[in-house]
């Protein structure tokens, strides 16, 4: 068994006086040898042999795409040329991607043959009429890619059916969370783009259009028809701004209460809110029945209440 001494280390420690008191010093530590693992020389095998072959992979790239660029009359045709070496390295990867899954592996080995096909074809048909060039060209290209199959054979790790069916059930069960995570992240980003627009709309209301009932005899008709208007966009609030205000007006035509109302005599407006959507089919009727009970109520609050608790009804209304 190989042993290795790593290196003195200077640290800082601390020391006491007879007297009680500290100061710090650096001291040099030195360490105990301590065993070396051994060298794993099939992980090393595996990577010298990836570098061999990704080495003869960019000669034959090189080769092909001045081929191809070639017979393609240059230029732009260069860059058209990356697209055969490319996709194939893209079918690799994938083939990496799917070294537990068989039948995943299928179609990107399948695919990386044709391409690599069509690569030989087009190199044996810029070297033509010189068969010797034309030949040699495409086996460079055949060589240093046919390497890599046996590169993703070694890489390959088949399982048994019993544990292809374990792995598919885990993986199953990983995807169900990843598509949950999605769903409620977009759930969020709807959530929050409605409630920053909620409350756009609302701040884009006049002021005229926050009616505060401060009288119990207030007409039920015309709260009735305040609350409609309370509980429609703020579009009709900005185009017709003058009429909004005449029919707020009437429905609070009568002198507010003076007195203040305190925080005990307010009534719950989310309860009612909640109570009011169980019985009434729209926001309008909602609000109106809350504003006759309770006239002493913020129409605009009342409004906003009713739209809340409707929407964390939803579907179940």
């Amino acid at each position: 068994m190989k042993l290795r001494t790593p290196a003195p280390d200077r640290q800082r420690v601390t020391i006491t006086r007879p007297d009680g008191s500290t100061f710090e010093t650096t001291r040099t530590v030195e360490f105990a040898p301590e065993p070396v693992a051994p060298r794993d020389w099939d992980v090393i095998s595996t990577r010298a042999a990836v570098a061999f072959v990704l080495a003869l992979t960019a000669v034959a790239v090189a080769w092909s795409t001045w081929s191809i660029g070639s017979l393609l009359h240059g230029g732009i045709g260069y860059l058209a040329a990356t697209v055969f070496d490319l996709s194939w390295a893209t079918c690799l990867i994938l083939e990496w991607k799917a070294r537990f899954d068989a039948d995943k592996r299928t179609f990107p080995r399948a695919l990386g043959w044709a391409l690599l096909v069509v690569t030989m074809g087009a190199i044996f048909w810029h070297g033509a009429p010189d068969w010797r060039l034309a030949t040699v060209g495409a086996m460079t290209s055949a060589i240093a890619k046919v390497l890599w199959l046996g590169i993703m054979s070694h890489i390959d790790r088949e399982l048994s059916q019993e544990d292809r069916d374990d792995l598919a059930d885990r993986l199953s069960k990983a995807h169900v969370r990843q598509a949950v995570a999605v769903v409620e992240r977009q759930t969020l980003r709807v959530d929050s783009h409605t409630d920053a627009l909620r409350r756009s709309l609302e701040a884009s209301r006049p002021a005229a259009l926050e009616l505060t009932a401060n009288s119990r005899d207030t007409d039920p008709a015309e709260i009735q028809r305040a609350a409609e208007l309370l509980a429609s966009t703020g579009e009709h609030a900005r185009e017709h701004p003058d009429h909004d205000r005449e029919v707020i007006a009437s429905a609070a035509s009568t002198p507010p209460v003076t007195s203040p109302i305190t925080d005990r005599e307010q009534p719950n407006i989310s309860e009612l809110a909640r109570e009011q959507i169980a019985i009434t089919a729209s926001n309008s009727e909602a609000v109106a029945n809350i504003l006759a009970d309770h006239p002493e109520a913020n129409a605009g609050s009342v409004g906003a209440a009713v739209r809340r608790e409707r929407r964390k009804a939803g579907p179940y209304l």
